[in-house]
């Protein structure tokens, strides 16, 4: 069975996201995007309807990976400075010999139960350069409405066949997973925002 397949909500998905979030998803989606350089190779994982797509700054070739075909023909239509890469394929699918400079989940992650989550982070980490970023914004756990939470996950796992039943602790997952996190910053609703490192491999 096919999980977290997002094509049945693409429709109503950025509607639907500003009525129950407001500006608060695009805001910490676009708020450490100004660390990108205008030669950096970019990858977007899960980047749904290319709303973000508007925010990014001047960059060099940029690689966006979308499971749902239904969210990446809304992606075509978003303007934006360059060319760019639509990838109609699972991230964990994805073969690239590429490394990045920046890698940007935006509520990607919150997809998956622990081992599938722990196998996306890994790759991640392969996939980018040994200095590179990498930019979440997510649910936190901790400070996220329980009601919220609860409807969205019925309503996910009803019509996207969410792979998981639960919000994990991301923050925490990627710090056990090889990840420092730099800079963060929360909006209404349980949104946060923050920067990682890989341990031991920023350039001082």
């Amino acid at each position: 069975m096919v999980v977290n397949d997002f094509d049945f909500v693409a429709p109503i998905y950025d509607r639907l996201s500003k009525l129950v979030f407001g500006k608060s998803l695009i805001k910490a989606q676009a708020y450490h995007l100004k660390v990108i350089g205008d030669k950096d190779r970019v990858l977007i994982l899960g980047g749904g309807t290319g709303k973000l797509l508007e925010f990014i700054p001047k960059s060099g070739e940029l690689d966006f990976v979308e499971m749902s075909h239904r969210m990446l023909d809304r992606a075509k239509r978003k303007k934006f400075h360059r060319s760019i890469n639509l990838i109609h394929t699972d991230f964990l699918e994805f073969n690239t010999d590429k490394k990045y400079d920046v890698i940007i989940c935006p509520f990607f992650l919150d997809c998956f139960e622990i081992q599938g989550l722990t196998k996306v982070i890994a790759k991640i980490r392969s996939q980018l350069k040994p200095d590179g970023k990498l930019i979440i914004t997510d649910f936190e756990r901790s400070n996220i409405n329980s009601f919220i939470l609860k409807i969205m996950l019925i309503f996910f796992k009803l019509f996207s066949k969410l792979e998981t039943n639960r919000l994990l602790d991301i923050r925490a997952i990627l710090k056990e997973n090889g990840f420092n996190e730099s800079e963060t910053s929360f909006y209404k609703k349980g949104i946060f925002s923050a920067l990682y490192y890989q341990v031991g491999k920023r350039k001082q």
